[in-house]
C-alpha cells in the first residue's frame, strides 16, 4: 500500500476509556503504519445495572484478575491533537465522510447505521467476542461460563456495505469459573489485535489483505445476565472453585512419562508406550531424547510438589523405553522445565525454560551428560516458554510462546531467525505471532522430517492444559511468510486412565510423552 499511514476515525461512548483502550491508542499513535484523526462519541446503549455490577466487583475480587484492564483514563491526554467531530451521529458520520479516513474504529456502537457503512475506504472495524458485539462496556465473558464453553475469540470483523469479514481472530481459552478473566483476557488480547490488523493491512494492501478474510453473519447484541442466571452462576462457580481447590489439595495432577518402541513414521498413538511413574511427591513431564556413546538418555522436568519448583533430571533410556534411576542435572533459584537439547559445532547445549526469571538461557554440556553450566542469555524481559530451535536451509528457528501485556503463554506461537543458534540478535518474523490460537500454538516437541515434510508438534489446551497433542505439518517457512495445517491428532482415550498429553519427542524407534494419569 505504500508508506502512508492509515488514516484513523475513532468512536468511542465517552472521554474516559478504559487502560486496554489506552494501551492500544499509545500504541497506534506511536506506529508508523497508523494515525487516529478524527474521534467521535456516541453513548454506549449499555446502562449500569446495580446487581450486575455488585456481582462483577465480587468476581473481581475473589478471582484477581491482573493486569486489570478496566481503570478509566482520559483519552483526550493521549490524542490532544486529535479532531473532536459533532455531538450527534448524524453530525460526526457526516464529519467522518468529509475527511478521507481509511479505516472506522467503532468501540460504542452496538449496530452500525447503514449511513456510516461507506463513511471510510475499508470499512468500520468492531471487536466480537465469539459471536457477540463487544464495546467498552458490553458485559460479556459470563456466557461462556452459562454455557460451559472452553473458548473465548477475539475477533476484528470490518464491515463495508453488506459485507462483514474477520481481518484478525486470536483463539484463548475460556476460563473455567471467572467471568471477569475471560473480560480480562479478551481485552487485553483486543488491544494488541486490532493494531496488529491494521498493520497487516497498511503492508499487504487490500486486495491481499481482504483476500484471506473469511466473510462472517451479523454480531449478535451480548445480554447482561438476568437475576435469576446470576445467582445460579455465582452458586456454580462457588461450587466449582470448592471442588477444584480441594481435588488440587488431595490428588494432585500426576505428570508422568511414557516410552516404548515404535516404528519410526508411524502415526502417534499411546500403543507400545509404557508409563514411569516419577517418585512420590513428584511429577515428570517435558521428556527429551539424545544419544551419545551408543546409549540413550531422557532429558525430563522434575517438579516436587513440596517446593513447586521444577528443575531438570535425566536417566538413562533402553531401546525398549525402560527409564532408568534419574538424577538431578540442573538446578536453579527460579523453575526450570522444557530441556530442548540441542548440538552446535560438536557441542551439546541446553534451553530449558526460564520464564520465571523473564528469560531464555543457554547451558552448554561441560561434561555429558551430568554436567551442565550457564552459558548465555537470549533474550532478556520476555515472558517465554518452550523455546524450540530448527535449523533449515542455513537458517536457525526459534519457535516459542510468548505473552503480552495481560495474556497468557498458551496461545500465541512466535518466530524469530538467526544465522546462529547462540546469537543473542535474533530477527522477529513479521507476521509473529504465526500462530494465536490455543488449540495449536504451543510447542509440544523438537521439529521433525517425516518422508518430506516437515512436522511441527503442538499442544491443544483448550480444555485443560496440555489437554491434546497435535502433529502440524509446516507448508511455508520463509523469512516472510508462515503456514501450517493440522496432520494429526492423540487425544487423551475416552474413560481411560490418561486425562492429558502435552508433549512428544522420538529418536530413531524410541518414542516418549508425557501425561497426566488419574
Amino acid at each position: 500500500m505504500g508508506v502512508n499511514k492509515l488514516r484513523l476515525g475513532l468512536i468511542l461512548p465517552d472521554v474516559r476509556v478504559p487502560l486496554w483502550v489506552v494501551h492500544m491508542l499509545e500504541g497506534i499513535k506511536n506506529s508508523s503504519y497508523a494515525e487516529v484523526v478524527s474521534l467521535a462519541f456516541a453513548e454506549d446503549a449499555n446502562q449500569p445495572n446495580t446487581l450486575y455490577q455488585r456481582y462483577f466487583q465480587l468476581d473481581a475480587r475473589f478471582f484477581r484478575p491482573t493486569p486489570s484492564p478496566w481503570e478509566r483514563k482520559d483519552v483526550r491526554l493521549i490524542l490532544q491533537n486529535t479532531q473532536r467531530l459533532g455531538e450527534s451521529l448524524h453530525d460526526f458520520i457526516a464529519r467522518f465522510k468529509s475527511l478521507r479516513l481509511d479505516v472506522i474504529l467503532n468501540l460504542s456502537l452496538d449496530s452500525l447505521p447503514k449511513s456510516i457503512l461507506d463513511a471510510a475506504r475499508f470499512g468500520v472495524w468492531s471487536l466480537r467476542c465469539n459471536d457477540g458485539r463487544v464495546t467498552t462496556n458490553t458485559d460479556f465473558g459470563w456466557q461462556e461460563l452459562w454455557n460451559g464453553e472452553s473458548l473465548l475469540q477475539c475477533v476484528v470483523e470490518a464491515q463495508r456495505g453488506e459485507t462483514i469479514q474477520a481481518v484478525a481472530r486470536s483463539v484463548m481459552a475460556a476460563h473455567p469459573y471467572s467471568f471477569t478473566h475471560n473480560q480480562k483476557s479478551f481485552l487485553w488480547r483486543a488491544s494488541a489485535l486490532l493494531p496488529r490488523a491494521l498493520q497487516s493491512l497498511q503492508a499487504k494492501g487490500d486486495v491481499e489483505f481482504f483476500s484471506k478474510a473469511e466473510m462472517l453473519k451479523p454480531a449478535t447484541k451480548l445480554a447482561r445476565p438476568t437475576t435469576t442466571q446470576i445467582i445460579t452462576l455465582a452458586w456454580k462457580q462457588a461450587i466449582k472453585t470448592f471442588e477444584v481447590k480441594m481435588w488440587r489439595r488431595w490428588f494432585p495432577h500426576r505428570w508422568a512419562l511414557m516410552a516404548g518402541k515404535r516404528p519410526d513414521g508411524d502415526k502417534l498413538t499411546f500403543n507400545g508406550l509404557s508409563p514411569k511413574v516419577a517418585p512420590r511427591g513428584a511429577f515428570w513431564a517435558d521428556p527429551f531424547l539424545i544419544d551419545r556413546q551408543g546409549k540413550s538418555y531422557v532429558f525430563f522436568e522434575e517438579l516436587a510438589f513440596k517446593k513447586h519448583l521444577g528443575h531438570i533430571s535425566f536417566a538413562e533410556i533402553q531401546r525398549d523405553g525402560t527409564i532408568g534411576k534419574a538424577y538431578v542435572v540442573l538446578e536453579r533459584p527460579y523453575h526450570l522445565s522444557y530441556p530442548f537439547l540441542f548440538e552446535n559445532r560438536g557441542e551439546f547445549y541446553m534451553i530449558p525454560e526460564t520464564s520465571q526469571n523473564r528469560s531464555i538461557e543457554v547451558y552448554r554440556c561441560r561434561s555429558f551428560p551430568n554436567e551442565w553450566a550457564y552459558h548465555k542469555t537470549l533474550m532478556h524481559g520476555v515472558r517465554a516458554v518452550d523455546t524450540t530451535l530448527f535449523e533449515h536451509l542455513g537458517v536457525w528457528w526459534m519457535f516459542v510462546n510468548m505473552a503480552g501485556e495481560g495474556g497468557s503463554t498458551w496461545d500465541e506461537l512466535h518466530l524469530f531467525y538467526s544465522d546462529d543458534p547462540l546469537s543473542d540478535s535474533w530477527t522477529p518474523h513479521p507476521m509473529n505471532p504465526i500462530v494465536s490460537d490455543v488449540r495449536s500454538a504451543r510447542p509440544a516437541g523438537r521439529l521433525f522430517r517425516r518422508d518430506s515434510l516437515l512436522l511441527r508438534p503442538s499442544q491443544d489446551s483448550s480444555l485443560r492444559y496440555g489437554y491434546a497433542l497435535n502433529i502440524n505439518r509446516i507448508t511455508k517457512l520463509t523469512k516472510t511468510e508462515y503456514e501450517e495445517e493440522l496432520l494429526e491428532r492423540l487425544e487423551p482415550p475416552k474413560n481411560g486412565k490418561i486425562l492429558a498429553v502435552h508433549t512428544f519427542n522420538s529418536l530413531n524407534d524410541l518414542t516418549v510423552v508425557d501425561v497426566v494419569l488419574k
